[in-house]
């Protein structure tokens, strides 16, 4: 990988993940790595199929996760399999600036305020960002008009979106915000994967009707 100094955006970005998912979970060595994680994403969240929309994306976030976020078996809360790489504690990659900057990442569901940069806010854990994003489909307005899934990262001059962002219904934004007020004292309780499972149900099920419906609860 070569040096945050060369860092073009989301492509880049997007690429640079791809290439430690593969450094990380490629080979013998490294299925054994993800196969317990990417087992849980399917069990809790589902299994994404071609016939999806926006299967690639989708397929990326899986990755990501099993490599950014989640935990492996065993490992103190945070020691990523990304952590671990970023750490010089994967044997044969070697610990690098750009590694740390993934291992860092954060992601979360963002309301999406339109604009240059656009405005960014996490509606579960309030993080407020705004990201040089073109996105000119999004038009001109002074309120959210959409809700993301996305994965940011915080190095020089950002932060950046690092993949192509997975959209929400705006509709369910007071649900993000319930679940944002019961859980300010405990921020660690904040799962996507609820969300993640029934946005997945939602888009595979769209007939008109209230997507609250498929959200309500969580």
């Amino acid at each position: 990988m070569s040096g945050e100094g060369e860092f073009l955006g989301r492509a880049w970005l997007s690429a640079a993940l791809d290439e430690l998912g593969e450094q990380v979970f490629g080979g013998r060595d490294g299925a054994r790595r993800a196969a317990p994680l990417l087992e849980r994403w399917d069990r809790e969240v589902g299994v994404h199929t071609s016939l999806d929309s926006g299967h690639e994306a989708l397929s990326a976030a899986r990755i990501d996760w099993a490599l950014c976020d989640a935990t492996p078996p065993g490992a103190a809360p945070g020691d990523t399999w990304a952590w671990r790489a970023a750490t010089g504690r994967v044997p044969g990659i070697e610990p690098t600036p750009v590694i740390h900057l993934l291992a860092t990442t954060q992601v979360g569901l963002f309301e999406v305020w339109p604009g240059s940069p656009l405005l960014l806010r996490d509606r579960l854990r309030g993080l407020v960002a705004r990201v040089d994003e073109p996105a000119p489909w999004l038009g001109e307005s002074r309120r959210a008009v959409a809700l993301w899934e996305m994965r940011l990262a915080f190095g020089a001059g950002g932060p950046w979106a690092c993949r192509t962002p997975i959209e929400y219904p705006l509709a369910i934004a007071p649900l993000l915000q319930r679940a944002h007020e019961g859980h300010w004292r405990a921020p660690e309780r904040i799962e996507l994967t609820p969300w993640r499972r029934q946005r997945l149900r939602w888009a595979r099920d769209r007939r008109g009707e209230d997507p609250r419906g498929f959200f309500s609860g969580l």
